[in-house]
């Protein structure tokens, strides 16, 4: 019995715990997809089911494994004693057979440590089986709850996405009330700018068609035509011929084109005739318009001249005049003005008649370079009562024939703080 049972329990113990351990991996894998996939409620009901089911084969299985256990332990218990009575311990050997040599004490030994170790293996199988037969209960539970909060969880986030696309519907719709009329009235804008910008095109077309049969000439008198229309703002404008003019609005009615501004000696004016000819310094601050652009601008006689001043204890003065002209470079720049009224006494009939001088392009009666003596560019005759052009004092009370001088107001050698001539 002994060289056939021990082989043969063997393979049957193998089989045994090879199948309960393919139950037990069938388990665990079900079990870690059941808590891996959180999908839908369905799906966790559907899981119970197989679980349920697989409790119940598991049942089937533990109530046949039981059945055997019993039958190889009972089976084992009858070795164990045929061996302890082989060995002596309960029955004599027959001293046949110890003569015969038919007994391996040795064999009988190891045979009986052998299934001493799988009766034990047995009995901690049976153990293992009953703890997870303990265990599926709980997992269902486990499951039962887990689907609860699931289905909470979906409930409780439906709500809120209800309850946020109710808001944003309701934002969207009080947005929309207001946002709609605010955009009809800017379309409604839009249109009325494009109705003005009609009109005003059809203003200018007007005005230049009556300008041109009376007479006037917008290119001449840009600033006043555009306070006409209510162009109000002292600032820059573009001229259509391609230049920029500053127009003083507010003075003494307004309309008046700026050509020569000094205000704290940051510009340099003793330059040279192309200088003057062309221009240069800054419209916002000190500046000279260019003498090319003061002859097309007043090339038509009509135009009235004023000259405002201050000096440096904050008194002001202003000498206007009723007629003022630029001629062409042909003709030097010549100046003629006439018609004097004002405050600060007429300093500049000396100058009538007289050719533009600059430093380098001498064009005065005297016998040497009047820019040159007295640091400036002016219609010099031999040589001047007035030299707005001079070089700038930035010296309350100087006295200098080179400096910003105007001889009727403070005395032919006291230097100005600040001149701005205009015409119109």
């Amino acid at each position: 019995m002994g060289k056939y049972f021990v082989p043969a329990s063997r393979k049957f113990y193998n089989k045994y715990l090879h199948i309960n351990m393919q139950l037990f991996c069938k388990v665990t894998v079900i079990l870690l997809s059941v808590f891996a996939s959180t999908s839908s409620a369905n799906e966790f009901d559907r899981l119970r089911l197989r679980v349920k089911h697989l409790e119940t084969r598991l049942n089937t299985e533990f109530t046949f494994r039981d059945e055997d256990i019993a039958e190889i332990t009972g089976r084992l218990d009858d070795i164990d004693k045929v061996l302890n009575a082989t060995i002596g311990k309960e029955r004599p050997i027959p001293s046949d057979a110890l003569k015969a040599g038919d007994i391996d004490f040795e064999t009988v030994d190891t045979m009986k440590e052998d299934f001493t170790r799988l009766r034990a293996a047995f009995t901690e199988e049976k153990t293992e089986i009953v703890r997870l037969r303990r265990e599926i209960p709980k997992i269902e539970n486990n499951l039962i709850s887990l689907n609860k909060d699931v289905k909470d969880y979906c409930e409780v986030a439906v709500n809120n996405t209800d309850h946020l696309l109710t808001r944003f519907e309701k934002v969207q719709n009080v947005h929309k009330d207001k946002i709609t009329p605010e955009i009809k009235a800017l379309e409604s804008m839009a249109e009325q700018v494009q109705l003005n910008t009609k009109q005003i095109e059809n203003i200018e077309t007007l005005v230049t068609v009556i300008l041109k049969h009376s007479g006037y000439s917008f290119w001449n008198s840009p600033c006043s035509l555009l306070r006409k229309i209510n162009q109000n703002e002292n600032k820059i404008y573009n001229h259509p011929k391609g230049f920029e003019i500053y127009c003083d609005q507010t003075t003494d009615g307004g309309g008046w084109v700026v050509f020569q501004r000094r205000l704290n000696g940051t510009t340099d004016f003793y330059r040279n005739w192309a200088d003057y000819k062309n221009g240069f310094g800054d419209l916002n601050g000190e500046f000279w318009l260019g003498n090319e652009h003061l002859s097309l601008l007043t090339s038509d006689g009509r135009h009235e001249l004023r000259i405002d001043m201050e000096d440096f204890e904050g008194n002001s003065a202003y000498a206007k005049y009723s007629k003022f002209k630029v001629y062409q470079e042909e003709d030097n720049y010549k100046l003629e003005v006439s018609g004097y009224s004002g405050t600060a006494g007429d300093s500049l009939d000396y100058h009538n008649g007289m050719m533009f001088s600059t430093y380098d392009r001498e064009q005065d009666t005297y016998s040497d370079n009047c820019a040159e003596i007295w640091h400036g560019a002016w219609w010099y005759k031999s040589c001047h009562f007035s030299n707005l052009n001079g070089q700038y004092y930035n010296q309350p009370g100087k006295m200098d024939y080179t400096g910003i001088n105007w001889r009727y107001w403070k005395n032919n050698s006291y230097s100005l703080k600040k001149v701005e001539m205009k015409f119109r």
